[in-house]
C-alpha cells in the first residue's frame, strides 16, 4: 500500500479527508515535525498544504528534495498560475487550488505514486545491468571485488590468456567461468581440468589425447581437452602442479597452437583462449626452477588476483545471505535471513579457507537446523571462540594514521553506504531506513558509486 505524506497546518485535514477512499497510507505531519517521520516512515509522494504568501512552502520543498531527490511532491492551494509555475520550477508535480476537488487530488496523488515507482524501477534495473555487482554466482559488492570485476568485464571481450591468481577457496573457477561466458566464445566449449588431481602420464593423455594403439590397452583414438576446447576456453586449474616436462608441450600450444596427441605424428590445431590458475605464489615457482619463466610470461598476459575473504571482509554478510538463501532452497527449508549477534561473529573470523569456507558453514548451518533466522549458536564452537576472542571487523570502517589525509565527503558517504548495505545484508529498504534516506536516493547514490545492492 502506498504511503503519503501531507504536510501542512490548518488544511491539512482537508487534504486527508479527500484522499480517504484511496487505498493509501496517510501520514499527516506539521511545518516542524516532517522530516522527523520521514526519517522514520518512507514515502511515495508529498502533499504539501500551503497558502498566500506562505513562504515555507520553498524550503519545505528543499528539505523534501535534499531527503529525495526524486520524492513527488503535490502542492495544494496555490493562490495563483504564477504560484503554481513557481512551484512547478521547484519541482512540483502537480499543483491544485482550495476548494479541493477530491477526485482531481487523487488522480494527482496516483499519477504522482506511479512515477516514483517506475523511476525507483529505472534505478534498480540500471544498477543491476552495470558489472558492479560481479558475475553470475561471484557475490562481492566490497572495492577489490569491484576492481576484479571490471577487470573481468574488460578482458572477457577479448582472446587474451589469462592467469588467475588467489589463495584456495577464493573462486578462481568462478572467474574462468565468468570470463568464458562473457567472451565471444561463449557458445563454444569451455574445458577445465585441475593440473594437480591428474598423474603426470594421464595429465598428457587428457590434454592431447592419444592415437589407438599408442600404449597398452589403447584400442581407440581419444580425444582430449586441446582438441575438444576448439575455439573456446581452455581452462587449466593449479598450473603450478604441472610436471616440467608437460610445461613444454603447453609452452608450444600456446606459442603454436598446435600439438600432437600421444603415440602420433600428426600436428592438430587448435583455437583455444588459455586461461590458468594457482594458489602458489608463481614468481616463487619460477625462481626455485619449478616452474618454466617462458611459460610464465607466456600465461602473464593479464594477472587477475582474487583477494581473500579475510581482506575483503565487509563482503562477508552479503555472501551468508547468498548462500543461505541458496542452500534453504535446496534443502526446502525456511531460513529468511542472519541476525546481528551471528553476523558480528562472522566479521570476526578470519576465514583461513576462504568463500568455500563460508559456504560450507552456511551450509551445515542449514542442514542441521529448522530455523527461519541464522543464529549465533547454530555458528561451529571454533567459530565462535576465535570472532569472541577478539573485536569483530566492522565492514568499511575509516581509519586515520598520523599524517593521513582527510578523506572526502564522497568517500565517507560511500562508505557509510557500504557499511549499511552489508549490515542490512544487502536490503535496499531496509539500509535506506537505516540510512534515513528515500530509497530513490539511495538507488541513485548506489550508481553513482558503483555499488550493488
Amino acid at each position: 500500500m502506498p504511503k503519503i505524506i501531507i504536510i501542512g497546518d490548518n488544511k491539512k485535514k482537508e487534504a486527508a479527508s479527500a484522499l480517504k477512499k484511496s487505498d493509501l497510507r496517510i501520514i499527516e505531519a506539521n511545518h516542524e515535525d516532517y522530516m522527523t517521520l520521514l526519517s522514520m516512515e518512507g514515502v511515495d509522494c508529498a502533499v504539501i498544504c500551503t497558502g498566500e504568501n506562505d513562504s515555507r512552502t520553498e524550503e519545505i520543498m528543499k528539505g523534501l528534495r535534499s531527503f529525495d531527490d526524486v520524492l513527488p511532491m503535490v502542492i495544494v492551494g496555490v493562490g495563483s498560475l504564477e504560484d503554481a509555475v513557481n512551484m512547478m520550477k521547484l519541482g512540483a508535480c502537480d499543483c491544485l487550488r482550495f476548494p479541493l476537488n477530491s477526485e482531481r487530488l487523487q488522480i494527482a496523488v496516483a499519477n504522482a505514486v506511479r512515477l516514483y515507482s517506475l523511476t525507483k524501477r529505472v534505478y534498480l534495473l540500471e544498477n543491476q545491468m552495470g558489472w558492479s555487482g560481479g558475475f553470475d554466482n561471484i557475490v562481492g559488492h566490497s572495492q577489490k571485488m569491484q576492481e576484479v570485476f571490471q577487470l573481468v568485464a574488460t578482458v572477457s571481450k577479448s582472446n587474451a590468456t589469462v592467469l588467475i591468481l588467489g589463495d584456495s577457496g577464493t573462486g578462481k573457477e568462478l572467474v574462468a567461468r565468468a570470463i568464458a561466458k562473457h567472451s565471444p566464445r561463449v557458445n563454444h566449449p569451455f574445458i577445465d581440468i585441475n593440473c594437480g588431481a591428474i598423474p603426470r602420464e594421464l595429465l598428457e593423455n587428457e590434454l592431447f589425447g592419444h592415437e589407438r594403439g599408442a600404449y597398452t590397452g589403447a584400442d581407440r583414438r581419444y580425444i582430449g581437452c586441446c582438441e575438444r576446447a576448439h575455439k573456446g576456453t581452455l581452462f587449466l586449474d593449479e598450473i603450478c602442479e604441472m610436471d616440467p616436462s608437460l610445461q613444454v608441450k603447453i609452452l608450444r600450444m600456446l606459442q603454436e597452437r598446435t600439438f600432437m596427441r600421444v603415440g602420433g605424428n600428426e600436428l592438430i590445431s587448435s583455437d583455444i583462449r588459455f586461461v590458468a590458475a594457482t594458489n602458489r605464489d608463481i614468481q616463487e615457482e619460477v625462481k626455485n626452477g619449478n616452474f618454466r619463466e617462458d611459460l610464465y610470461y607466456r600465461l602473464n598476459v593479464v594477472p587477475i588476483t582474487i583477494p581473500p575473504l579475510k581482506d575483503r571482509i565487509e563482503d562477508v554478510p552479503l555472501l551468508a545471505k547468498h548462500f543461505l538463501d541458496k542452500f534453504s532452497a535446496k534443502n526446502e527449508k525456511i531460513f529468511v535471513d542472519i541476525e546481528p549477534e551471528a553476523i558480528e561473529c562472522l566479521l570476526g573470523y578470519d576465514w583461513p579457507g576462504n568463500v568455500r569456507e563460508l559456504e560450507n558453514v552456511v551450509e551445515r548451518v542449514v542442514v542441521l537446523n529448522n530455523d527461519s533466522r541464522m543464529k549465533l549458536k547454530h555458528l561451529p564452537p571454533h567459530i565462535q571462540k576465535m570472532a569472541l576472542g577478539k573485536k569483530p571487523v566492522k565492514p568499511a570502517q575509516i581509519h586515520f594514521a598520523d599524517g593521513q589525509k582527510v578523506v572526502s565527503l564522497d568517500q565517507v558517504e560511500k562508505f557509510a553506504i557500504e557499511a549499511a548495505l552489508a549490515r542490512c545484508m544487502g536490503n535496499v529498504s531496509e539500509t535506506a531506513r537505516q540510512l534515513k534516506i528515500g530509497q530513490a536516493t539511495l538507488y541513485r547514490k548506489l550508481k553513482q558509486y558503483g555499488l550493488k545492492a
